[in-house]
């Protein structure tokens, strides 16, 4: 559902309540995976982050680039949509945001056309644009 971006909120509620009691025993692929599915279908409720959080906290040392890099997706979405909430250590957040910068992907040929041809029609741009946050748009004026 999180990938498809179907956005089914009592879904995700009854995976929280299912899941976050027993949250100590996920390993940290099921735990990014579970963070990242809730902000990409934008479908978790403020009561479940705190927990994940938690636990995220306690096991960072030992998640691998790839479920830092969720996480920092996660995070992101936390900010955004749950200001209120605890923050992350600042030593944290760089850990998960440099994972998150070191898998980017990297740019495709089609997308080198078609910043040429969009120069060649008069709209300037950056290419590969980085933002503060380390979230990387194909093109940005």
């Amino acid at each position: 559902f999180a990938t498809a971006g179907v956005k089914v909120p009592d879904l995700f509620d009854a995976v929280a309540v299912a899941a976050l009691p027993r949250r100590g025993e996920f390993d940290t692929q099921e735990l990014a995976n579970m963070a990242w599915a809730f902000a990409c279908a934008g479908c978790v409720a403020s009561g479940h982050i705190e927990p994940l959080l938690g636990r995220v906290v306690d096991a960072i040392a030992t998640f691998e680039s790839i479920h830092l890099s969720q996480l920092y997706q996660f995070w992101l979405f936390v900010c955004v949509e749950h200001p209120h909430l605890r923050r992350l250590e600042p030593h944290h957040v760089k850990r998960l945001r440099e994972a998150f910068v070191e898998t980017m992907p990297r740019p495709s040929q089609l997308q080198h056309d078609v910043s040429t041809v969009l120069s060649g029609l008069g709209w300037h741009h950056e290419f590969e644009y980085v933002t503060e946050e380390g979230i990387s748009l194909d093109m940005a004026q």
